[in-house]
């Protein structure tokens, strides 16, 4: 195999080469088996052991309580928008969008009742987490987006409701979260935990009380939850690939020393930039809540973008492109890049800076 590159994409994102290696094995014979974790029924004994273990350490990491559900289900979160809203807004929610996917999620739910943005913004460019705001008193739910990949904001400090729904897609066990002040936790799969095409949902279960009967089976989170994830085929593989996740984020030693590595990542190439702000200008002007995930920042023009994009590539830093909307820089540092990359990308910020500067 040859050299793994420092991989920054925003997602599908950088798995762990542990991860991937075993995922690799498992899929081409699974336990000296003689067939392929992907090649079994989802009903099998082996599988229910790998359903059983995969939800066992997910609780374990995040501390999960008795009275939550885990939900696997296929897709990925923007699906989730809908099936969200068709499943427990009865009336009116409550959202607050802090970027793209928090936008498409508040839309995604005006079909099924009002959707009250108690806040958004937008205006400033989704430079900050927006402030100032309260609950309607009969909401539904309130329903943020903890953290935000296009524009690289996040919630540093969660808001207080008693039905508070987070889209958790780009730092799920990424730092440590209090399960309990949540009644439901959801996001795709394809930045910390394993491929696209795999949802996972932590769901408080006194809210399958608020499911609209029109919500098929297929779609109803207690029917979801009650089959074990299984009312149809769920995606085996990747739900696999979860495990060999979250066994690799064990041995790394749980999810607060993940967050620990995550702090000092991000803080490298933060460094790097206030070092430099003539230079470089990071578009999250709310200093608190830059994320962990998703540094952004924009060079002087659009010369300088290309040429520190394409100096980088030949460092072995790929997939530093801001998003196609946005453009500009944006290094995904999630839990699997190690810490070399992030000093990697620093050190280039450092030296093209000094080598451009005028």
């Amino acid at each position: 195999m040859g050299k793994r590159v420092y991989n920054f994409s925003a997602g599908p994102a950088m798995l762990p080469l542990e991860v991937l290696e075993a995922s690799a094995k498992a899929l081409v014979d699974y336990q000296g088996k003689g067939y392929g974790i992907a090649e079994i029924s989802h009903r099998s004994k082996d599988f229910d052991a790998v359903m059983d273990e995969t939800k066992s350490r997910a609780r374990s990491l995040m501390g999960i309580p008795d009275g939550y559900d885990i939900v696997f289900s296929q897709g990925g979160a923007s699906q989730l928008f809908i099936t969200i809203p068709w499943n427990f807004l009865q009336g009116s929610a409550d959202y607050v969008v802090t970027g793209e996917w928090a936008k498409k999620a508040a839309e995604a739910a005006k079909p099924y009742g009002t959707v009250n943005v108690l806040a958004s913004s937008e205006s400033t460019g989704f430079d900050r987490i927006p402030t100032g705001w309260k609950p309607s008193a009969n909401a539904s739910y309130f329903h943020i987006c903890t953290n935000n990949t296009i524009y690289g904001t996040r919630w540093s400090t969660m808001p207080e409701h008693p039905v508070l729904f987070a889209d958790m897609s780009s730092e799920f066990m990424a730092r440590v979260v209090d399960v309990k002040k949540f009644a439901l936790i959801y996001g795709g799969a394809q930045k910390n935990l394993g491929p696209s095409g795999v949802c996972m949902s932590i769901v408080r279960k006194d809210l399958y009380a608020k499911i609209n009967k029109s919500v098929p089976k297929l779609f109803n989170y207690q029917v979801l939850a009650e089959q074990d994830s299984r009312i149809n085929t769920p995606p085996t593989f990747g739900i696999y690939m979860l495990l060999e996740t979250y066994r690799w984020i064990e041995k790394q030693g749980g999810i607060k020393a993940i967050e620990a590595r995550n702090e000092e990542k991000a803080k490298l190439i933060y460094d790097a930039i206030d070092r430099a702000p003539d230079f470089y200008k990071g578009t999250v002007s709310d200093i608190p809540n830059r994320s962990r995930m998703n540094i952004t920042f924009r060079l002087p023009n659009e010369a300088l973008t290309d040429k520190f994009i394409k100096e980088a590539e030949k460092q072995g830093m790929t997939a530093l492109k801001g998003y196609r909307t946005v453009g500009g820089i944006r290094a995904s540092t999630y839990n699997a890049m190690p810490v070399e990359g992030c000093v990697a990308l620093a050190k280039h910020m450092d030296e093209f800076h000094a080598a451009n500067r005028t």
